[in-house]
């Protein structure tokens, strides 16, 4: 049979790296849940849905919602979190993702000819987007309040010129992506979300439909 023996020092490590895991876990995971409460709250404040569904993610990683919108086929959110209860995987998650975010789709009623991206430059160039169709678009470097983005668009019409605009008064707010999308017309908008900016989300909404309701009208 085979005997370890435990000096008191080494179980005194080994019990205070069980209780700083423990602690980081608990920390990691209520921070994460106060993030994913108040983006829910702030995307049912600016959208002021007629309905609503979330699904959980799982653990405290975030969570996927469908709303029902006044003036839109439907509108879908998603919420993806660090992993902050995880000590391990978290320092991985810094390098690969690097930040907390939401996305969300706007599924138009109207049909949309063009495609147009705005993409703010990432300093680490495998965490930009990848447009599947990128070689048929044409590309510019930009400047949106004087800090690097990168347009993409099918046709040069008056729906890029709009499209900048919204980005121009969104980046403030926490901007990584905005996109239009002729597929299934569709206006999608990604943000780097933290504490401090989440309610800052009511406000994006209620721009991006006032943006539909009137840009979208104005270059038809």
């Amino acid at each position: 049979m085979l005997n370890v023996a435990i000096s008191s020092w080494e179980f005194a490590i080994f019990l205070g790296i069980s209780i700083l895991i423990a602690i980081l876990y608990y920390v990691g995971y209520r921070k994460n849940l106060r993030v994913i409460e108040g983006v829910s709250k702030s995307l049912e404040k600016g959208l002021n849905p007629i309905e609503k569904e979330y699904t959980w993610l799982g653990g405290a990683l975030g969570f996927s919602g469908n709303f029902k919108v006044k003036g839109f086929k439907k509108i879908c959110a998603s919420v993806f979190m660090l992993p902050r209860q995880s000590v391990l995987y978290y320092p991985f998650s810094l390098i690969t993702t690097g930040y907390d975010r939401v996305e969300i789709l706007f599924f138009l009623k109207e049909k949309i000819g063009n495609e147009v991206h705005v993409i703010k430059k990432a300093i680490v160039p495998y965490r930009m987007p990848k447009i599947f169709n990128a070689h048929l678009l044409k590309k510019e470097k930009i400047k949106i309040n004087k800090r690097p983005f990168i347009l993409m668009y099918k046709n040069n019409t008056k729906d890029v010129e709009a499209i900048l605009s919204l980005a121009r008064g969104l980046e403030p707010l926490g901007i990584m992506h905005i996109a239009l999308t002729p597929k299934k017309s569709v206006l999608y908008l990604k943000l780097k979300i933290n504490l401090k900016s989440i309610d800052k989300i009511e406000e994006v909404m209620k721009e991006c439909l006032r943006f539909v309701d009137y840009k979208m009208l104005e270059v038809k």
